[in-house]
């Protein structure tokens, strides 16, 4: 790959330094719309695509040298428009071939003409098209190069999102993208990096954190993430929880609701959850055992309907601060 970038990148300076320079020649706009539509040209694009598929960059580029001009511009433009709008993956070579796109000046120009101005812009501007799949073809090695590193396991995770702000950013959507299409093997690794720490010194973003959690389902990996700062992205993942209400999600949001700054929103999002299981109950009731959680557990119990069973307890049970629930039941 670095050799493939060499090349690329001594052709473009062959092509800025070493190409004869080609006076612009200007171009009615309606002009330039009748060789775009060219069946003729669609015909000779659909010709140099086949070159494409096959990997054929040095029949491609020959094919398009001899064309004569504006040909040959309509090609090239056409030609690129093709490769965005399919979205085709390059090559290494066809990495190449885009990047001499890329480099070349069109010959072509319209003029725009308005109220005290005028400007020139390029007929068929085949360099912003091969600039945009280059910016394509380089995200598209990244998460390649993301895959095949995470899936040996050999992705070391504080390493990888380490670095400039941007890089970082980067990195962490990249991560966020991708992540649900490791294999679980893949994904347990990562967990793996934070969870198998004795002392864990680093973690990474609460968003990653959260995203982690959500593919891998792995327990200590949302422990890890109930330790953290609420955030944004915690509380989302609660709300999401008490939508899912399944047992491993109700397991989640029993262990997020210790953290002080997550547990109302955990326990609300628990008491709103029908039917409600034994294992919940208990652990209402042992909320309820705390004089300063008691108020609030109550206020959520009484809202959701559970006035009667709110009475019984505290009459009956002795493990809930029977004052606070009875201040709250007068209300």
């Amino acid at each position: 790959m670095q050799q493939g970038m060499l090349s690329s990148l001594l052709l473009s300076l062959f092509l800025a330094l070493g190409a004869p320079q080609v006076a612009a020649t200007s171009m009615t706009p309606e002009r330039v719309e009748l060789w775009r539509q060219s069946d003729h040209m669609q015909a000779k694009v659909a010709e140099l695509l086949q070159y494409v598929m096959e990997d054929k960059t040095d029949i491609l580029s020959f094919s398009l040298e001899r064309l004569a001009f504006p040909q040959q511009e309509v090609a090239r433009y056409l030609l690129l428009q093709k490769l965005e709008q399919q979205e085709l993956i390059l090559t290494p070579k066809m990495a190449i071939f885009v990047e001499q796109q890329k480099a070349m000046v069109p010959t072509y120009q319209v003029i725009e003409m308005g109220d005290g101005y005028e400007f020139t812009t390029p007929a068929f501007n085949y360099p912003a098209i091969a600039s945009r799949l280059l910016k394509r073809w380089h995200q598209d090695q990244s998460v390649l190069e993301f895959v095949m590193q995470a899936e040996r396991q050999q992705l070391d995770l504080q390493q990888w999102l380490s670095g400039s702000n941007y890089q970082k950013q980067a990195r962490e959507q990249l991560l966020l993208r991708e992540l649900d299409s490791l294999s679980p093997e893949a994904v347990r690794y990562l967990g793996q990096q934070l969870t198998d720490k004795v002392v864990v010194s680093w973690l990474p973003s609460p968003q990653v954190m959260v995203r982690l959690a959500q593919v891998s389902e792995d327990p200590a990996v949302y422990k890890l993430l109930w330790l953290m700062k609420a955030s944004f992205y915690s509380e989302e993942e609660i709300r999401r929880l008490g939508s899912v209400a399944d047992p491993f999600a109700i397991e989640q949001l029993m262990a997020a609701a210790h953290n002080p700054s997550l547990s109302e929103l955990a326990i609300t999002q628990l008491v709103g959850i029908k039917p409600m299981t034994l294992a919940v109950e208990e652990f209402l009731i042992a909320k309820m055992g705390s004089k300063d959680d008691a108020p609030f557990v109550a206020r959520q119990l009484l809202e959701q309907g559970y006035s009667t069973w709110l009475t019984e307890l505290a009459s009956s049970d002795k493990r809930v601060k029977r004052n606070q629930i009875l201040s709250v039941l007068s209300q």
